[in-house]
């Protein structure tokens, strides 16, 4: 009986503690990969995910981070959601040639670790704007927060406020070993593998409780859905320009070439992606307005004799409204020059295809309609004295002679037309079969 007693209190605290090691190995550390410009989509999945993640039992979020930039209200989102996190954020820019670019930056200086790859750099997060009518002042005025903004983060997190500042004032860039001496980060390391074991059983204290990193399992990757991630891809300046220069020049060619074939499909198609693009990235109307007037001027180059003055004028307002059409707040990088000049061109060469192709055509003949009927030549089915009837082209028509009497079997030419009746005179030759 003892036996039996005593195998069941070993079994009892078998069980005890194999739930304390299941509760314990429970808490989980998760990852996030923010890719491209920093933009309302992906400030609303992080959002999302933290608050989420908040009610579980999370150890930390691991955020790698390769961007450009972004728009500076996005910013503030994520890292307000970063700041407010009851668990550890590790920001980790990587892997070898990525970046932390503008808004990156003040993303990296709101993490609890901040870590780069080796081979990647940071900074250059100097306001722009544009779009604006006291230019001066305002840019002033929006380096200054951005100053304060991001030297706070910094002094939050035990950070080089002087570098930071330098960053914002200065678009001063660093590579990730400047940074680590700079004591703008805490970490380097040579990839995501590396990174785990400098990682493994660090202590980090936030929100007033003590978090021990393991990466015994896998971090559990948190993937946006197919839809958000499609925005998140089309939300970059780049892709929404080409999108909208490729929509406005399939549709030009559909009402060149009438028929609702590929140019209104595709053309339909680019616009569609285009205005979901625009709905993410603030657009200037102005720079909008511009682009139409250029598209609208060259078009009209085809048919007004303006000597190319329509199309000098059209390619500089298309140029300008391109390079003003996003109305680029603080920190989105804008349309690339390559880009603004790629489209010119295409542009470019498609009026002046579209302007020979006119100009061929006007030097033809016409063959169909009013026009194309007279100089044709037919046969005279009837006297005509001075009316009768005629074959011409395949049907019966009713005739007028111009002059002289036409006999019947005569050949004949159309000299003119008059509603549904032909004027014709003789051919002056030998009847044919």
């Amino acid at each position: 009986m003892s036996l039996m007693r005593c195998l069941k209190n070993k079994f009892l605290v078998f069980l005890v503690l194999f739930f304390l090691l299941a509760d314990n190995s429970a808490a989980e550390i998760f990852l996030i990969e923010m890719q491209g410009t920093i933009n309302p989509v992906i400030a609303d999945f992080v959002e999302k995910e933290f608050k989420a993640l908040s009610g579980e039992d999370t150890d930390g979020v691991i955020i790698k981070l390769d961007t450009p930039g972004g728009l500076m209200e996005s910013t503030r989102k994520i890292v307000k959601t970063i700041l407010g996190a009851p668990f550890p954020v590790i920001v980790y820019v990587g892997d070898a040639g990525a970046r932390a670019s503008s808004a990156g930056l003040f993303i990296t200086m709101a993490a609890d670790v901040a870590v780069m790859a080796e081979g990647t750099n940071i900074g250059a997060a100097h306001p722009v704007q544009m779009g604006s009518g006291d230019s001066e002042v305002l840019e002033g005025k929006i380096v200054e927060d951005a100053r304060a903004y991001i030297q706070a983060l910094a002094q939050r997190q035990g950070r080089n406020t002087e570098w930071v500042s330098k960053a914002v004032t200065e678009s001063a860039s660093i590579t990730s070993g400047e940074a680590l001496e700079k004591n703008v980060i805490e970490y380097t390391v040579k990839d995501y593998g590396h990174l785990k074991e400098v990682l493994e059983g660090k202590e980090i204290e936030k929100a007033g409780q003590v978090f021990v990193l393991s990466f015994i399992e896998e971090p559990k990757r948190l993937e946006m859905p197919f839809f958000r991630k499609f925005l998140n891809y089309i939300a970059n300046p780049n892709f929404a320009y080409i999108f909208f220069t490729l929509g406005i020049l399939g549709i030009i060619y559909e009402f060149a070439s009438p028929g609702i074939e590929l140019g209104a499909v595709l053309g339909g198609i680019f616009l569609v992606l285009a205005a979901l693009s625009f709905q993410i990235i603030p657009v200037n109307t102005a720079g909008i307005l511009l682009i139409v007037l250029g598209v609208i001027l060259m078009v009209l180059d085809m048919w007004v004799p303006s000597f190319g003055i329509l199309t000098v004028g059209g390619i500089i307002s298309f140029v300008m409204g391109s390079l003003t059409l996003f109305d680029v707040e603080e920190f989105t990088p804008g349309i690339a020059p390559g880009v603004v000049a790629g489209a010119a061109l295409a542009f470019i060469l498609f009026f002046l295809f579209a302007a020979g192709s006119v100009l061929r055509i006007q030097g033809k003949k016409v063959s169909t309609g009013e026009k194309g009927m007279i100089g044709t030549h037919g046969t005279a089915r009837t006297s005509i004295n001075p009316s009768g009837k005629v074959f011409v082209r395949g049907e019966i028509w009713d005739a007028d002679s111009e002059s002289d009497n036409i006999e019947k079997d005569e050949n004949v030419v159309v000299a003119g037309i008059s509603g549904n009746r032909l004027k014709v005179r003789k051919a002056n030759q030998e009847k044919g079969e």
